[in-house]
């Protein structure tokens, strides 16, 4: 039995339920902790917070909430409207996870505890969810890897977080699969087994250019201009960049397709459309990186440029940017992560361009 202090953020889902459950059998302190952080929020409204409130009461431990509304407007939705006005497709829960939850949760959880008197401010605050990925000491550092069920690993959206706070994190689930969560949740009647899982942006309840619109007055999406193919040839008219994505087919309102959108020109406003053998990528470029392992020459390694893309082989020429080569094209999306692996371990990755 570890005798420190863990706080366990809950969701008042299946994962978070089992994960504290698992806790409370290997560690003597578990605290479970919710962050409020956006209004009628999938993740933190009223219902989900009483769930997450039943769940550490049924366990026996202490639960509390903190409020982060301010904050995570700051870094994860302005920083999501932001660069959608710059023609760009953010992932805001790889944002939310390196600022917000792996970021100053830990640091207002310690804050609180300490003044709840659970802890000592000299004491180490280790910290554990139940995303679906696993740690590895190896080198004398502590690395990021997927979860051993891949249907479920999260290391995707992980990848960002301060590798200094990886040895204090304590992922229970890394190592399981969902089906066995399941499981557990229904041997022990907790509430939250028969819930469904959301798999949207928790603050964005319908269509993301639903939510700009609404959250700039009309301000960024308004705005028509020109689409044109890859030569610059003009097509037609959009009815505001903000409303297409990359690799979209339908809705463009062109003759002679099929066309697909290739490029958001955010500057010129323009569309850019493509054939689909004109779409993909070899060559892209990736900024604001982060790295569990020490980089300074080429490498070699694999690359998820998406969420649930799979992954393919890459070179990987670390600088200001980073350069990453892949042998064979793929559709890139500026805005997206493009997080690097090698084997199961999370190498690193960065934002791209």
């Amino acid at each position: 039995m570890n005798n420190g202090i863990i706080a366990i953020g809950m969701s008042g889902g299946v994962d978070s339920s089992v994960a504290a459950h698992l806790l409370t059998q290997r560690w003597s302190r578990v605290v479970g902790v919710s962050h409020y952080i956006w209004e009628d929020s999938n993740c933190c409204n009223t219902e989900t917070l009483q769930r997450a409130r039943e769940i550490c009461d049924q366990l026996g431990i202490p639960f509390y909430i903190l409020n982060l509304v301010d904050e995570f407007q700051k870094f994860v939705v302005d920083d999501f409207v932001e660069n959608y006005r710059h023609g760009k497709t953010p992932n805001p829960c790889v944002r939310c996870n390196e600022f917000v939850r792996f970021g100053l949760f830990p640091q207002r959880i310690k804050t609180l505890l300490v003044e709840k008197g659970h802890m000592s401010v000299e004491e180490p605050l280790h910290m554990a969810t139940g995303h679906y990925v696993r740690t590895q000491q190896q080198n004398g550092r502590t690395l990021l890897q997927k979860g051993f069920d891949t249907k479920k690993d999260q290391s995707y959206m992980l990848y960002h977080i301060n590798p200094d706070i990886l040895p204090l994190c304590d992922f229970p689930l890394g190592g399981m699969t969902k089906p066995e969560v399941v499981e557990i949740a229904h041997a022990h009647q907790f509430p939250s087994s028969s819930i469904k899982e959301s798999q949207d942006v928790c603050f964005v309840d319908g269509k993301y250019i639903d939510f700009i619109e609404e959250y700039t007055k009309n301000e960024l999406t308004q705005n028509p201009g020109r689409i044109v193919d890859m030569q610059g040839r003009p097509l037609g008219e959009h009815r505001g960049y903000m409303h297409y994505t990359i690799g979209q087919r339908q809705g463009l309102g062109l003759s002679d397709g099929p066309w697909y959108v290739a490029k958001l020109n955010a500057a010129e406003n323009k569309v850019v459309v493509a054939r689909k053998e004109e779409l993909g990528d070899t060559h892209f470029a990736i900024e604001r990186c982060n790295w569990f392992i020490p980089v300074s020459e080429s490498f070699e390694a694999t690359v998820r440029v998406r969420y649930n893309a799979g992954e393919t082989p890459c070179r990987v020429t670390p600088g200001s940017p980073t350069l990453i080569e892949l042998k064979e094209p793929h559709i890139i999306t500026p805005g997206q992560s493009a997080v690097l692996y090698e084997g199961d371990n999370v190498l690193g990755g960065g934002i791209i361009r």
